[in-house]
């Protein structure tokens, strides 16, 4: 012991020496005494434990020596000192326990705990021992965050567990032992290198070693600022998570809060406002972390802590605190409210009832208060997020947590608007922003309950705002200096802002509205809107006002208040808008004029840009600011509601007139004359407002009232321009308006002067508009243009030369506004070729202009890039269809011009020099092209392209000639060019602007057009394969151009519809072009009649924009329903339809230039089809066309459109053979243009020469057509003159050195006007010089020299053919027997008219006119039998003369075929006029697409619902008709194709006659075909055949006219008799004794005719048997017998034999042995020419004539009696014979000939109907499917299926009881009809669709009940009785044609058709059907038992039974002769 006693006095003394063992400068002697006596020690202590076991001094000794080691900081020694003592200190408190071994520093500090007691020496030991193992091990450790597990583990009994057992040691001693421990910890965390988790852990376990110490050891407040500190230090460390810190912190204040509470003072330890601080500290932790049950803890530590605070202040700091930590614990809540769903109501009822308590500290300043203020704010921004989400997790909020939130930030929210003496930017911010985010939650856009509740919240936010604004603005608030002036400004300025917000949420709410489409809850919300942004745009002008200067964000802030007021007026206008839509017109107009006062004019500079700008520079030009565009739709929609909707008086509608647009912010500071400027410029803008809503009621007083009140206004200010302004608008509203409410022309006339007064020099050199008396000279022409617009529409002819007066005078004026400047820029050089640039594919939408038009001023851009050229060999040649590849618009397509390849920049209109400025350059053009269209009307063709040069001019200077204005021009210039016949000078106007179109600065509207006129021009040109080429281009340029219709207005979206279809209209007549030089006429007419309809849309869809005229009244009973007859009413069903629009005819409905534009369009249109008709030879739609041109024109006041529709007419009277009508006409028509100088005056010459022509008067035609050609020559040179002109003007067409390439290389200077009238005027004029033996070598060589077109070679050709044939004509009649004729010559001659003839039939065969063809058929017939008679004859030429004579008969007919087969199934549903006409690349067409049409939808051919439909399905009827077309089509006058004989494909039993008279009437063709032999051909002539007879022969006009007499007698008689009475015998017998007159003079003219005309040679008709070879050898020998000792030759010997061929004498061998003399000498004068014309001369004079005749009888007798006996033997065929008859003899019965009476003859109108028969035999079945194979020569009508009609009428009831039983009795087999009514047009056409039998009883042939074009585009057609008067007559057409019913029922597909030639009696008619009805057995019985298999082929034939029913009348010719059949037969 005393050893350690003096090593622990050792120690001391080392102690006491200051020496450390952590001092690095220490003694090391002194260390190694240290560490030796430390050693010494432990060892003499371990030695005394075993001496002395349990003994107490020793472990003291022991603890005692630690004491000092660790003094000495020997902590190592000290360790291991501890480690030897633990064991043994164990042991005196728990003596049976072993206490563990310590194996590391951490196991020094615990000891194990004893339950029992023990000594306080034994604490006061432990205790020690823990605190000297803790500073040990603070000291030594080397894992300092182990220890610290350690040390708070309460598992390990280290200190702190010990902690309650050491509460017995003395309190000295107990404080010593916790207050060490808390200063070595404290110390150790605050050392260096400490990390901020282990300082904060440890710092944390010294607080809980304090927290130990008894009552008044440590104070409460030094405490809690020492663990608020602690973890202040803690939290502000970087280095640590704030999550990872939260935990830590809470972790360490439960424990320390734990700790406390085990205190025996804690109550008063656990208060005051220290702890209140670390309280609200601690929650901020909590909060941090969500742990909302510890929030609850501090929650209530702090409530349990406020009554204990000493002082007022600390009680506030407590109250605070407290306030903080609930507000804390709620927002904790909100954050995790997820973990609180359940009862998060409970959690934040007391977060709720803290919000009510924080008001005081909302209004006051200091730390506590805006940390209370922070945690309300945090508290409002957590429930706002709840509330309203900012993601899209809103849907995974419960309801109950949301209505939580809302109802916490409603609180708030109360709490803030509470009424304050102080408001902060906070408080108002957050209220305002709570009270915003209810309202936002609140409202629900499908729940208008909640609407009410949001605009009370933004309404509590405007109160919060003004109470803030009345608290700023109280005295007390200002102290009169300056900084407290400005922060009162910058306040106001704040408070500005927030009512500009609040505007803002009413905004929105009003927008989200407005856009759902509920208007009317909208406009509370935006009435409040514009109401708060004013108020804030007024605080914050006035607040701006006041402040002195502004910073940078007060700049910044600017821009917002900047934009609200700009966007204001758009704030009023939605409002407006919704007012409108919600009915209340009143409030809308109010709106809008707020929106327009509100419009901030200063911003914009509008009062400048007025002053110097014309209105349309202002709101319209593209450079226009939007918002000023948008105010012109304001003044637009404003003006429009005023004069339309509401009916506001006519003087309170001018903006001029408005007293508050006066005190509009943005004219206040304006002088008087800048408002006037402003206020006159949004007047004029009501003008064009106007416009489109002229035509309404009303509207024209108020355009008056606008127009007054702008010009008042304007006069007051001395603003001369802006007046003359106004009087032209005036000039331009009253020709818009009825002449009952217009002006007079005096009237216009003053108007023009006061513009002329208005306009002097010296009031625009002195007055405000002198930046605009540059426009003068405009305004000046306008209204001379307005003036001859007045003129055209007074209708006055005297006013004719005012209109081109002021046309020229306006001409004058405009060219002085362009000075002569340099020459112009040229647009490129002139290689060969220019080609346009392809544009991208893909669909280009547009947004539609207002014009809508090509010539609209607003360019729709589009993309053109450059294309590459390809060149196109052009032949005008007809080639088969070839699928055109997909073509993008505009691709590399040779367009027959120059090519121009300069660069983009040549053609932008940014390289205008000079350029040119105009008041309003889009409406001058628009008047000029207006006025253009009127005077081309009125016929001045050289004014008109005069006005549109002057235009381009114009143009040229102010937009560039790559401009679409110039563009459109162009267009119209090269368009009136093609009108003129100059296509060629079009296609070269055209090229000049081909720079501009592939440049891509033009719309593609323009483009379009810019394409089809080209195509249009190409096609005129001959040029097919360029001009297919590039319409595919325009097809496919269109096809790009989508314009957008939606959102426009209603009138601009009219204008694009119309734009639409007048696009498509130009198509199809692009199209009709293309197809007319193709030579497909039939296509062409399509084209025309599709641009027709398409014309009339457009007019009918333009017409929408003006009022429809009244009503008349009347005075009828409104309830009376007028009785219509059953005949009245399919009468009206079968009127032919309009083909003219009703608007169409309305004068009121072209007024402007696009009304103008389309009626020029339909009429061209109109006249153009009529002119294609008559070339067709359609005469009847020709006349009807032209009438309907007329009719337009003349309501139109179009004088030389109405000429040239009554040049029209006359012309196709004149060839329809009524001259003096025609002559009348052309009179009329002369009256109207004859004065003019152009080509229509020329026309009307021509055909009045050529009507002088026709009536023998030579000398009166030749001068007229001299006068033709001279005003032709005349109108050349002046249009040469324009052409050339100066260098500047020669640009405007062609430059001289451009190459333009055309087929027949036509220079510009040998180019004439019209050359197509000017050839027919040649050919007139030279036929006529001829004709008389004039001199006419001129002539001929100017023909020579005239442009190669297709109609002037055409006419070049017929006119040397004719000439030709004229000559060979002379020979013939200067010796008739060719004695002194060369026959070399002749033959020569007839070859050259034979070749001139094709040539000519070449150009006109399919578009010629009809008589042309027929005359050039006729002609090459002829020549071909003259050259066959000269012994020059081919084997073909029978074949051709009977192919040319048969095509001759019927020309219309055959072209109208291709068009009704196109008709037959054409799906009228499914058809798009709009869908332009499809054509392959070389120009063939293509089909139309379909429309589509929706599935499950009915068919609609009319062949689908019917029961009785025909076997023969629809696609058999189609293909059928296809192949028919395809065989018409391929059909061409070509000798080869011509000279295969048709009638080889005939049954053998058939034979076809055709009688053909020359149009001099001098000459008849008959031919006979049959199968299998050489056809025949007679020419005979019909006056002098036989000699002697001169006074006895029967000409053709004699015939005719006989024949007419007796008809019309007949006629007569046929009325009379219902005049005869049934008692008065004399009468009936005299009436009788006239028929049969009648009858006999028929039967004598038949006789007649057969005899004179026909003679020996009716044996043609004759039926011809089968002649065995000898009996012909026989008859040939006998004949050869007669001639050969009969004939005195004038040569010793014939050099060759002439005889008879086979064919000629089978037929002469039917020559009755009985014949007439002079028929037997018809036969040897026969043969005498064939001598003569062989070259064998035979002396005639010489013959004995009646020797021959006598032994020629003898001949035939022998003959007769020869073959009499074999034709028992062989029996008889059933012999048929078909007539074709020509226009001149269809008249004719020629079925009653005695030739042919009572023999199967039936009436065709070609060969081609056989062969149509032929083949429909091949696609013909039975109903069971079965193919009728055998039955090709006859039509199978199965007679069950019958339909009849009997006396539709009611007037024929004698034919009725004649047959009414009989036909209801047969309807047991299947028959149909109807008895006493008129059919509907519906079940006509269905019993002829889908029966085989139809027979009607009534008047005529039913024209009344079923239209024409009906019964032609039917697909199949039922044979046909039509027993009516004069149903089969084919009405006499002139140089046409004839037409009649007949011929519709044949292009029906009818087989047969019974009908009648003229007019007959009931009862004979009736006699002869039922003879025909009994002979074809339709009885019930017989009609049963027929069956569908052929077996019926041996029955009567329908043809023989008429024949042989005309015996059975009563009058047998004059009855019986009229039935006669057309078709084919029918055997039943």
């Amino acid at each position: 012991m005393r050893t350690v006693n003096a090593a622990s006095k050792a120690l001391s003394s080392v102690l006491d020496s200051g020496w450390r063992a952590s001092d690095s400068k220490s003694n090391k002697s002194t260390a190694a005494s240290a560490v030796k006596q430390a050693t010494l020690a432990r060892k003499e202590l371990a030695t005394l434990r075993e001496i002395a076991q349990g003994e107490v001094d020793v472990e003291r000794a022991a603890s005692s020596l630690v004491g000092k080691l660790i003094s000495l900081e020997m902590y190592q020694a000290a360790s291991g000192v501890l480690q030897d003592m633990r064991t043994h200190l164990t042991k005196f408190y728990s003596p049976v326990a072993q206490a563990p071994t310590a194996h590391s520093l951490h196991d020094l500090l615990a000891l194990p705990l004893h339950d029992g007691p023990i000594s306080e020496l034994h604490l006061t030991l432990i205790s020690t021992y823990l605190l000297h193992a803790l500073i040990v091990a603070l000291n030594t450790t080397t894992d300092l965050p182990a220890l610290l597990t350690v040390l708070h583990d309460p598992a390990v009994p280290t200190l702190l567990p010990w902690a309650p057992l050491l509460s017995g040691l003395p309190d000295k001693q107990h404080d010593h032992v916790f207050t060490r421990a808390y200063t070595v910890s404290s110390r150790t965390a605050s050392s260096s290198g400490t990390a901020p988790q282990s300082a904060y852990s440890l710092r944390i376990y010294s607080l809980l070693c304090l927290a130990h110490t008894r009552p008044s050891v440590i104070a409460p407040k030094t405490f809690w600022d020492q663990a608020t500190k602690f973890t202040a230090a803690f939290a502000n460390s970087d280095s640590v998570s704030p999550s990872e810190g939260a935990r830590t912190v809470l972790e360490g204040c439960t424990r320390l809060i734990a700790s406390v509470e085990r205190r025996s003072d804690r109550a008063d330890f656990m208060s005051g406002a220290a702890f209140a601080r670390f309280c609200e500290y601690w929650g901020r932790f909590a909060k941090l972390a969500g742990d909302v049950r510890t929030l609850e803890q501090i929650s209530n530590l702090t409530q349990g802590s406020a009554g204990n605070a000493d002082t007022s202040s600390d009680r506030m700091v407590v109250e605070t605190s407290a306030l903080c930590t609930t507000l804390a614990r709620g927002l904790a809540v909100f954050e995790a409210w997820q973990d609180h769903t359940t009862d998060i109501v409970d959690k934040l009822r007391e977060a709720s009832s803290a919000i009510t308590r924080c008001g005081p500290s909302l209004e006051q300043s200091g730390d506590d208060h805006d940390r209370v203020k922070r945690g309300v704010e945090r508290l409002r921004r957590a429930a706002v997020k709840i509330v309203e989400p900012p993601t899209a997790s809103a849907t995974d909020i419960p309801p109950e947590v949301r209505t939580c939130a809302c109802g916490i930030l409603e609180q708030i929210a109360d709490v803030l608007c509470e009424p304050k003496a102080l408001y902060t930017s906070t408080t108002v911010t957050g209220g305002v922003e709570s009270l915003f985010t209810l309202a936002r939650t609140t409202f629900v856009l499908t729940n208008p309950d909640t609407y009410a509740l949001a605009r009370t919240y933004l309404q509590r936010a405007a109160a919060l705002v003004q109470n803030a604004s009345s608290a700023a603005h109280s005295p007390t608030q200002s102290n009169g200096s300056s900084e407290t002036a400005r922060a009162i400004a910058r306040t106001r300025q704040q408070l500005a802002n927030y009512v500009r917000c609040i505007a803002g949420a009413y905004y929105n709410m009003a927008l989200q509205l407005h856009q759902a489409g509920r208007l009317a809850h909208a406009v509370p919300f935006l009435d409040k809107a514009c109401a708060r942004a004013e108020s804030a745009l007024t605080g914050y002008h006035t607040a701006v006002a006041e402040s002195e200067a502004a910073d940078e964000e007060d700049t910044a802030k600017e821009e917002v208040w900047k934009q609200l007021e700009e966007q204001l007026y758009r704030r009023w206008e939605l409002l407006g808008v919704c007012h409108a839509k919600t009915g209340d017109r009143h409030l809308a107009y109010d709106a809008f004029v707020r929106s327009i006062r509100a419009f901030p004019y200063a911003a914009y500079g509008v009062a400048s840009l007025a002053a110097t700008s014309p209105p349309t520079a202002l709101f319209d030009a593209p450079a226009a600011p939007a918002p000023l565009r948008h105010l012109a739709t304001l003044v637009d929609r404003v003006t429009y509601m005023a004069a339309c909707e509401l009916f506001h008086a006519p003087d309170t509608v001018p903006v001029c007139a408005w007293p508050e647009i006066l005190t509009a912010p943005g004219l206040g500071s304006l002088d008087a004359s800048a408002r006037a400027v402003v206020v006159g410029a949004l007047t004029e803008r009501q003008l064009v407002s106007l416009e489109e809503c002229r035509w309404k009621q009303g509207v024209s007083r108020v355009i008056d009232a606008v127009m007054d009140g702008a010009e008042a206004l304007y006069a007051r200010e001395g603003c001369a321009v802006r007046r003359a302004r106004v009087f032209v608008r005036k000039l331009e509203a009253a020709y818009y308006r009825a002449e009952e409410e217009g002006l007079g022309f005096g009237e216009a006339q003053r108007l023009l002067e006061k513009v002329e007064s208005s306009l002097v020099a010296e009031h625009l050199e002195q007055g405000p508009d002198k930046s605009l008396a540059k426009f003068a000279p405009e305004l000046r022409a306008s209204a001379n243009l307005w003036l001859a617009a007045h003129a055209h529409k007074a209708r006055d002819p005297g006013l004719a030369g005012a209109l081109v007066a002021h046309v020229e005078e306006a001409c004058r004026v405009l060219k002085t506004m362009v000075p002569p400047a340099a020459p112009r820029q040229s647009v490129g050089k002139s290689p060969k070729e220019i080609v346009p640039a392809a544009t991208k594919r893909g669909a280009r939408t547009t947004r539609a202009a207002s014009g809508a038009r090509a010539g609209a001023v607003e360019t729709m851009r589009t993309r053109a890039p450059s294309g590459r050229t390809r060149a196109t060999k052009t032949a005008a040649v007809i080639a088969p269809p070839v699928t055109p590849k997909r073509r993008r618009a505009l691709d590399p397509v040779s367009l027959n011009t120059a090519t121009v390849t300069p660069p983009k920049a040549a053609v932008s209109t940014a390289s205008v020099q000079g350029k040119l400025e105009f008041d309003d350059f889009a409406r001058l053009i628009k008047l000029i092209r207006m006025v253009s269209h009127l005077v081309g009307l009125v016929g001045h063709v050289l004014a008109r392209v005069q006005l549109l040069n002057v235009a381009r001019r114009l143009t040229e200077r102010h937009a560039g000639v790559g401009s679409e204005t110039y563009v459109s021009l162009t267009i119209d210039t090269a368009h009136e060019y093609v009108k003129l016949g100059r296509a060629e000078k079009a296609v070269s106007v055209l090229a000049h602007v081909l720079p501009a179109i592939r440049s891509g600065s033009i719309s593609q509207e323009v483009v379009i057009l810019f394409l089809l006129r080209y195509s249009e021009a190409q096609a005129i040109m001959g040029e097919v394969l360029k001009a297919s080429l590039t319409y595919c281009d325009a097809v496919a340029a269109a096809a790009d151009f989508i314009v957008e219709e939606k959102g426009l207005p209603t009138a601009q979206r009219i204008r694009v519809r119309t734009a639409l279809l007048e696009r498509a209209a130009e198509a199809a007549i692009s199209y009709a072009a293309i197809q007319d030089a193709r030579d497909d006429p039939t296509s062409s007419l399509e084209g025309l009649l599709q641009a027709l309809r398409l014309w009339n849309r457009a007019v009918d869809t333009l017409s929408r924009l003006q009022p429809s005229p009244p009503k008349p009244a009347q005075e009828d009973n409104p309830f009376e329903v007028p009785k219509q007859s059953d005949e009245d009413k399919a009468v009206s069903q079968v009127q032919e339809p309009r083909v003219l629009s009703p608007q169409a005819s309305r004068a009121q409905a072209f007024l402007d230039a696009s009304s103008w534009r389309l009626a020029e369009g339909l009429l061209s249109t109109l006249l153009a089809l009529s002119q294609a008709y008559a070339a067709r030879g359609s005469a009847r739609e020709a006349e009807f066309f032209a009438q309907q041109t007329r009719d337009l024109a003349q309501a139109l006041h179009a004088p030389v459109m109405v000429s040239r529709a009554l040049a029209q007419q006359g012309e196709l009277q004149i060839q329809l053979g009524q001259l003096q009508a025609g002559h009348a006409t052309l009179m009329e028509a002369a009256a109207l243009a004859g004065h003019l100088r152009g080509p229509d005056a020329a026309e009307i010459r021509r055909l009045q020469g050529r009507y002088s022509q026709l009536s023998a008067d030579s000398k009166g035609a030749q001068v007229l057509f001299e006068e033709a050609m001279s005003l032709l020559d005349e109108l050349g040179s002046v249009f040469a003159t324009l052409d050339g002109g100066n260098g500047a003007r020669k640009s405007l067409v062609a430059s001289p050195r451009t190459a333009v390439t055309t087929s027949a290389q036509v220079s510009m200077s040998e180019s004439v006007l019209a050359p197509t009238l000017l050839a027919r005027l040649l050919r007139h004029h030279i036929s006529l010089l001829h004709e008389v033996g004039e001199e006419y070598a001129n002539l001929l060589q100017r023909f020579a020299k005239l442009p190669q077109t297709a109609d002037a070679k055409a006419e070049e050709i017929a006119l040397r053919a004719k000439l030709t044939l004229d000559e060979v004509y002379s020979r013939f009649r200067a010796d008739m027997f060719l004695s002194s004729l060369a026959e070399s010559d002749m033959l020569e001659t007839l070859a050259t008219a034979e070749k001139l003839f094709w040539e000519h039939m070449s150009y006109i065969a399919r578009r010629g006119h009809v008589s042309a063809v027929r005359e050039a058929a006729v002609c090459l017939a002829l020549i071909r039998t003259f050259r066959t008679s000269l012994g020059r004859g081919d084997v073909q030429t029978p074949v051709l003369a009977a192919q040319l004579l048969d095509a001759s008969t019927v020309t219309t007919l055959r072209r109208e075929m291709l068009d009704v087969i196109r008709h037959k199934f054409l799906n009228m549903s499914g058809m798009d006029d709009t869908q332009w006409p499809r054509i392959t690349p070389n120009g063939s067409p293509l089909p139309p697409q379909p429309k589509s049409r929706p599935a499950g939808r009915v068919s609609y051919s009319i062949l689908s619902d019917s029961e009785d439909d025909e076997p023969m399905d629809d696609v058999d009827l189609k293909a059928y008709w296809q192949a028919i077309a395809k065989r018409y089509e391929a059909q061409c006058f070509d000798v080869s194709k011509m000279s295969v004989n048709q009638a080889d494909q005939l049954p053998p039993h058939w034979t076809v006659v055709n009688v053909s008279i020359t149009e001099d009437r001098h000459t008849m063709f008959i031919t006979r075909q049959r199968a299998g032999h050489k056809p025949l051909i007679f020419c005979l002539p019909l006056k002098g055949r036989r000699e002697g007879q001169e006074d006895e022969y029967l000409t053709y006009e004699d015939a005719v006219r006989e024949l007419q007499d007796i008809i019309r007698s007949s006629d007569e008689g046929t009325r009379q008799a219902a005049d005869v009475k049934k008692d008065d015998r004399s009468a009936r017998m005299a009436w009788w004794k006239a028929r049969s007159e009648l009858d006999g003079r028929l039967r004598e003219l038949l006789a007649d005719i057969e005899f004179c005309w026909l003679g020996a040679f009716k044996t043609i008709f004759m039926p011809t048997p089968e002649v065995h070879p000898d009996d012909l050898g026989a008859l040939r020998s006998r004949l050869d017998a007669v001639f050969k000792g009969s004939l005195v030759f004038q040569e010793k010997k014939p050099k060759s034999r002439i005889g008879l061929d086979d064919g000629l004498l089978e037929c002469f061998s039917t020559l009755p042995p009985n014949c007439r003399d002079e028929e037997l000498e018809d036969l040897v004068y026969f043969i005498l020419d064939l001598y003569q014309f062989h070259g064998v001369p035979v002396a005639i004079s010489e013959v004995d004539m009646d020797q021959v005749v006598v032994e020629l009888r003898g001949a035939l007798e022998e003959h007769a009696n020869r073959v009499k006996g074999r034709a028992a033997q062989e029996g008889t065929d059933d012999d048929h014979l078909f007539l074709v008859l020509d226009k001149n003899v269809q008249g004719i019965p020629w079925e009653s000939l005695p030739v042919l009476r009572g023999r199967s003859v039936s009436r065709i109108p070609s060969m081609d109907f056989l062969i149509d028969r032929l083949e429909f035999s091949h696609w013909r079945k039975w109903e069971d499917g079965r193919a009728q194979e055998g039955l090709v020569d006859r039509a199978v009508v199965d007679p069950r299926k019958t339909y009849f009609v009997l006396n539709p009428s009611g007037d024929l009831k004698g034919t009725e009881g004649r047959f009414v039983d009989w036909l209801k009795g047969m309807k047991s087999v299947g028959w149909d009809g109807i008895v006493g009514r008129a059919p509907s047009e519906q079940q006509f056409v269905d019993a002829l669709t889908n029966r085989d039998l139809m027979i009607y009883f009534g008047h005529g042939g039913a024209e009344q009940y079923i239209r024409s074009h009906k019964i032609r585009h039917l697909p199949r057609c039922a044979a046909t009785m039509l027993w009516g008067c004069s149903s089969g007559t084919l009405k006499y057409m002139g140089e046409f044609d004839r037409t009649g019913t007949p011929y519709h029922y044949m292009l029906a597909g009818c087989p047969t058709l019974v009908a009648n030639l003229w007019d007959v009696t009931d009862r004979d008619i009736d006699k002869f059907s039922q003879s025909v009805f009994d002979d074809l057995r339709l009885d019930a019985d017989t009609v049963k038992a027929w069956r569908a298999d052929g077996s019926g082929a041996g029955g009567t034939s329908a043809v023989r039974a008429v024949a042989r029913a005309r015996e059975k009348c009563k009058l047998p010719y004059l009855t019986g002769a009229a039935p006669v059949v057309y078709g084919i037969p029918f055997y039943l």
